[in-house]
């Protein structure tokens, strides 16, 4: 077979592996830091600011592990009560650039932190319509499919939604993870 030929079969074979999907390689393994699993993570509640109706809530997924570890994405959010029942919750991506954070691989160092936000309406504008608050909130990583558990206090969140969807609760919208604070 000719040289021309080889590259030829060599692209196309390329071309069809990457289709599927097999021939992609993650930002952590290109960085040569593994991606961060729940089991290395805790999370980590910060403070909220509000402004003109909407709450922002600064969360963190924490190294907890012995080695560096990297986040790339948005991560999911689930609230929970306090016997960690599912409470109705919709978890939608911010809008790209949200608060200057662009998507770029975190690389956590033990003990370090990745910042991530929940954006969300503080009234239904519906007159005294209640929506439930969390105790808990399950917190998965991005590209996991194990969550980390956040229980106390920082784990109130009362997310309520406004005409966009009708009357509703639970709506909470999710920054992408970031290496530095939001607030």
């Amino acid at each position: 077979m000719s040289r021309r030929r080889q590259r030829g079969t060599a692209a196309l074979l390329v071309a069809l592996v990457a289709g599927l999907g097999l021939a992609s390689v993650s930002s952590s393994a290109r960085s040569g830091v593994p991606t961060c699993s729940a089991a290395e993570l805790g999370a980590w509640g910060g403070p909220s600011s509000g402004a003109a109706g909407t709450i922002l809530t600064e969360f963190a997924f924490v190294n907890t592990g012995t080695r560096k570890c990297s986040l790339i994405g948005y991560p999911r959010l689930q609230m929970e009560n306090s016997a960690g029942g599912d409470i109705s919750t919709t978890d939608e991506h911010a809008p790209a650039g949200f608060d200057g954070i662009r998507r770029k691989l975190v690389i956590i160092a033990p003990g370090k932190r990745a910042y991530f936000g929940a954006a969300y309406p503080d009234s239904t504008g519906a007159g005294n319509k209640v929506c439930p608050t969390s105790t808990q909130l399950a917190l998965t990583p991005p590209d996991a499919s194990a969550p980390v558990t956040l229980a106390g206090s920082a784990a109130a969140i009362t997310p309520f939604a406004g005409s966009r969807t009708g009357i509703g609760c639970g709506i909470v919208q999710l920054t992408l993870v970031s290496a530095k604070r939001l607030f």
